[in-house]
């Protein structure tokens, strides 16, 4: 569909992501804000390859992924000059190698922003962080000026199809966190949370996390039970909750409506005979327990209870791997999406960038040239000036041109003056935009 338009654009992408590298890799050519701040500065001030001059950059760099977004003439030459920069400023040789490396140029580094604004090359599918990311790597680089026209329309036709595409396609639908899992199972045994009081059984990183996202659900209380009780204490100081200690688990289940446990013992720690024994006390009322810990923590004979809702790990991960594999039957309707903003996109390059226009600018003025010079020609005598006169008509037209060059890249960091500026060239010289 989109090969139909073949004009290109001065753009492309180098970069190493979750796909390509480990998390080891991942880790070393990563760029954080100070980082980017020289790199970009290096780039935009003190850099040029055969005289030719990068126009604008963008640097996306998350723990899943660095990319370099980059618009310039030659991009095919910018981009290995641009992997010796990063080899010398990093120290680090990855950026050279090209089996974890990679690049893609014009529409196809376009087409490649655009599965990354949308979560189509993310390890998790769907997932909303990157949106984002990229929005805070664009204003960062917008902020520095070092964008330029190119890449503030791609950028603003990438929040388009973001947009388009999380109104009308379920590529981010449904929980893809074993954590946030247990809060939908919740959502659909009790509706309504506000009134539930949570107990975490351990005071690790996992109860915790599971935790806050209870918490983000305004649930009434959240308390923690733990082996040893200044660990319990300290983390139900974060959730203004109450404490205990394991010889009080009967006490802390009696007062739990959702029980999350995520020890790191070798037996149960919950028992179904103390759990037949807590649901009489709670007069039968539904309790839901989930249980993170390898090996369990909650033993499984619980499920024969009435009103207990019991799920494991492998119950969670269940339902993840469930809403995953629906987010992946979404990405050929999200495809079609970017197929049409990809359309969009050429159409607005064809008219719109820097060398299109001086082109087309170009064009026309040589086009009023000979016509004239074919009017006038006969009045001159044979062997007279018309070379000279051509040479002379030329220049004039040359530095028209590169007025009206240095003109629109001195607007290329603000779209609106940039777009008042084509407007005025088409209009003055009455060029035919198609």
């Amino acid at each position: 569909m989109v090969d139909k338009l073949n004009n290109d654009i001065a753009l492309g992408v180098l970069g190493i992501s979750h796909k390509t590298a480990s998390v080891e890799i991942r880790e070393l050519v990563s760029l954080n804000e100070e980082e980017q701040k020289n790199i970009i500065h290096q780039v935009t001030h003190d850099f040029s390859v055969n005289n030719i001059e990068v126009d604008g950059i963008l640097i996306l760099s998350t723990c899943n992924r660095t990319e370099f977004y980059v618009s310039a003439d030659h991009i095919d030459i910018i981009l290995p000059a641009l992997r010796q920069l990063l080899v010398t400023y990093k120290k680090c040789p990855y950026y050279n190698d090209e089996n974890i490396t990679y690049e893609k140029f014009g529409f196809e580094a376009a087409r490649h922003f655009f599965n990354v604004i949308c979560g189509i090359d993310s390890q998790i599918v769907g997932e909303m962080q990157i949106t984002g990311q990229v929005k805070d790597c664009y204003n960062f680089a917008h902020h520095l000026d070092a964008t330029d026209a190119v890449l503030n329309k791609l950028y603003n036709f990438g929040m388009q199809v973001k947009r388009k595409v999380r109104n009308e396609t379920f590529l981010s639908d449904g929980t893809v966190s074993v954590s946030f899992a247990g809060v939908e199972l919740a959502r659909k045994i009790f509706s309504d949370l506000t009134d539930k009081r949570i107990l975490l059984v351990g005071a690790g990183k996992t109860a915790e996390l599971a935790a806050v996202h209870f918490l983000e659900n305004n649930v009434k209380a959240i308390n923690v039970a733990n082996r040893t009780l200044s660990k319990a204490e300290e983390l139900a100081e974060k959730f203004g909750g109450q404490s205990y200690t394991l010889d009080d688990l009967d006490t802390a289940l009696r007062e739990a409506d959702i029980v999350i446990s995520a020890t790191s013992s070798d037996d149960y720690v919950i028992t179904k005979s103390m759990m037949s024994d807590i649901t009489r006390k709670k007069y039968y009322e539904s309790i839901f327990l989930i249980d993170l810990a390898i090996p369990r923590d909650i033993d499984p004979k619980i499920e024969s209870l009435n009103n207990v809702y019991l799920y494991n790990l492998d119950d969670l991960n269940g339902i993840v791997e469930k809403n995953l594999e629906k987010r992946r039957m979404e990405i050929p309707s999200a495809n079609k999406i970017i197929d049409e903003f990809m359309l969009e996109f050429q159409k607005w390059v064809n008219t719109n960038t820097m060398a299109s226009i001086v082109s087309k600018l170009k064009s026309h003025l040589e086009t009023l040239s000979n016509n004239e010079m074919s009017r006038i020609r006969k009045q001159f005598p044979e062997n007279g000036y018309q070379k000279e006169i051509e040479n002379y008509t030329q220049n004039i037209i040359n530095k028209l041109v590169r007025q009206h060059m240095k003109s629109l890249k001195k607007n290329a960091g603000d779209p609106e003056k940039y777009k008042q500026h084509i407007e005025l060239i088409y209009n003055l010289y009455e060029i035919d935009k198609e």
